[in-house]
């Protein structure tokens, strides 16, 4: 197990006692810290944005920051059980410590669930409780919805839904690590700029990175808690622009449930980044935090070629398809000598992706790796294994005909939150018909 003591500001003199914890790591939030353990100007930004946070909204921000520091600087591959999950017991101050001890168990769990790991979360009362800022007028331009807007295909979509629906004004909410990201999300906004007008939405662009440099950090490849932080991102946005904005959060269904492809890959290769029962999870946590935002996801039980062909400007959608990004890992096309932020083309996202261009009509994107379909080796830049892992699960669900043993598919990546059977039984004909997609791409 390692103990984490988070610290918001330098003159925190939270520490264990001496002895207790020889696995001990200390992560500073505070900017002003020249050992900082973060990258961000996002307090900066929110506060010359005029998007006052109260003090729930303040604390969720930046545990979600903490959390999505400790997954990056914490190597499963050293702390974790064979390599991989790990225990971490984090040490936490709020501001209101009897509200937060409400949430305890609720958090623990469904953190869990979406990284793989065991958490512990040791929440302490601030010495010095923050001062509220007030607020005469949060949202003077009307915004009606926040929408998480990554760069990648499903968050146009979205955006443009959104921006042909009518009495709909968003704002529009990114967060970036890398160049790419970037300017990925910068062509798509000027994209929506130049077709629905500037006036008409609003954006944030966040960068948050932790500092893996740091010298008391150990450099982790995966990223599991991202979502956590990206979610947050969006609430805060929302919650400061009032109590009736809710929070869009898209994504097509099959990449929500994200079925383990096959029997191997239940954890590495499994997120859980917009899973039904995380999303549930955590509007419940937010609505014990008596915070009013709701998270949904309106594609859900859609996947991703509906999700293009039903959109409501699809004209405008096809000329900009090439410039969204939904694969894994963009920055890897420089090793098939390509040039550096294409869609890889051999992910599991790029697979999708591409199944659902084709139902659409043609692949417009440039993919990195130019046909999927002829089987790559899996000792080349091209990892062919999620290719392989598709054909494997695609075997599996021609032999499934029955409604338990679909279910039983549904449900491997976890449980799905449902008061009848009506939501399961459209789970259950998404990922037909997500299946059926991808086959019909890869069996062309």
């Amino acid at each position: 197990m390692k103990d984490v003591i988070i610290k918001i500001k330098q003159a925190d003199a939270y520490d264990l006692p001496a002895g207790s914890a020889a696995n001990k790591l200390v992560v500073s939030l505070d900017q002003g810290d020249e050992e900082k353990m973060l990258r961000t100007t996002l307090l900066q930004q929110l506060q010359h944005n005029g998007l006052a946070l109260n003090n729930v909204m303040f604390d969720l921000l930046h545990f979600a920051l903490a959390i999505y520091t400790v997954d990056q600087i914490v190597s499963r591959q050293q702390n974790g059980f064979q390599g991989w999950s790990r225990h971490l017991k984090v040490h936490f101050p709020v501001n209101d410590i009897e509200t937060w001890l409400k949430v305890k168990e609720m958090l623990e769990e469904y953190i869990g669930f979406l990284s793989g790991d065991k958490w512990e979360f040791v929440f302490r009362q601030n010495d010095d409780v923050r001062a509220e800022e007030p607020v005469l007028l949060s949202n003077p331009n009307g915004y009606t919805r926040v929408c998480l807007l990554s760069g990648g295909l499903d968050s146009f979509i979205a955006s443009i839904d959104l921006l042909k629906e009518e009495g709909q004004k968003p704002v529009f909410v990114s967060h970036y690590k890398t160049g790419t990201e970037s300017s990925t999300q910068d062509k798509v906004l000027a994209a929506l700029a130049r077709k629905f007008g500037q006036n008409n939405f609003g954006s944030h662009k966040f960068y948050v990175q932790p500092n893996q440099k740091n010298s008391s950090a150990q450099k982790e490849n995966s990223s599991r808690a991202r979502s956590l932080l990206f979610i947050c991102l969006g609430l805060a946005v929302a919650t400061a622009l009032g109590d009736d904005i809710d929070l869009v959060l898209p994504e097509n269904g099959l990449i929500s449930l994200n079925i383990p492809l096959t029997k191997t890959r239940l954890s590495s290769h499994s997120t859980r980044t917009t899973h039904p029962f995380f999303v549930d999870g955590l509007n419940k946590i937010i609505l014990k935090l008596t915070l009013k935002s709701r998270i949904y996801n309106p594609y859900q039980f859609k996947t991703k070629g509906e999700m293009m062909i039903e959109c409501r400007d699809a004209d405008f959608l096809k000329g900009h398809i090439p410039e969204t990004i939904s694969c894994s890992h963009p920055e890897q096309s420089r090793y098939l000598g390509k040039r550096p932020g294409l869609n890889c083309g051999y992910c599991v996202p790029c697979i999708i992706r591409q199944a659902a261009e084709k139902k659409f009509g043609d692949i417009t994107t440039e993919y990195a790796l130019d046909d999927v379909t002829q089987t790559p080796p899996s000792n080349k830049a091209t990892k062919g294994s999620d290719y392989r892992a598709f054909k494997l699960a695609l075997e599996k669900f021609d032999e499934l005909s029955k409604p338990h043993s679909l279910a039983l598919q549904v449900i491997r990546s976890g449980p799905i939150p449902y008061l009848e059977a009506t939501p399961l039984k459209n789970y259950i004909e998404m990922y037909v018909r997500g299946m059926q997609e991808v086959k019909a791409f890869i069996s062309r």
